[in-house]
């Protein structure tokens, strides 16, 4: 009887062992496509994605800009930091935004600026607001690594 017990034992043990699959299909990640660099936003006007060819920030007046060539002002965002945080658009922050197609600028009555990075001269963030102007009630954005200029 110990026998037969022991038999059944390594014939478990032996089917159970090589019985196992072994496993080694390719495990293939999620493809996440890069945040481009630059400043991109959309309001509430259209679903389209904008961009402007000139976005950078300058650490002495702790405002980020976001311009075409030529100069034409699109975003002006002034913080009362340039550091790593979340700062409410409020009297001490605040956001200006008029394209050529706006009757007049947008005025946010409330919102966010996040900035995510700020290292290597490089900056990094997004940015929510609510408000009126221009035909627009809302608009949301994000930089990745515009230049900070002293």
């Amino acid at each position: 009887m110990k026998r037969i017990t022991t038999l059944v034992l390594i014939a478990f043990l032996a089917i159970s062992t090589f019985s196992c699959s072994n496993n080694d299909d390719d495990v293939t990640a999620p493809i996440v496509t890069p945040t481009a660099n630059g400043f991109t936003w959309t309001d509430s006007s259209s679903t389209n994605v904008q961009t402007v060819n000139n976005p950078y920030a300058t650490a002495q007046y702790k405002t980020i800009f976001a311009a075409n060539t030529g100069g034409a002002t699109v975003f002006e965002i002034n913080l009362t930091s340039l550091a790593v945080g979340t700062y409410s658009l409020a009297s001490a922050n605040a956001l200006y935004y008029k394209n050529a197609t706006m009757s007049a600028s947008f005025s946010p009555t409330s919102g966010t600026v996040t900035i995510t990075a700020n290292a290597n001269n490089k900056l990094s963030g997004t940015f929510t607001a609510t408000g009126t102007g221009g035909g627009i009630t809302s608009v949301t954005g994000q930089f990745t690594n515009i230049t900070v200029n002293p």
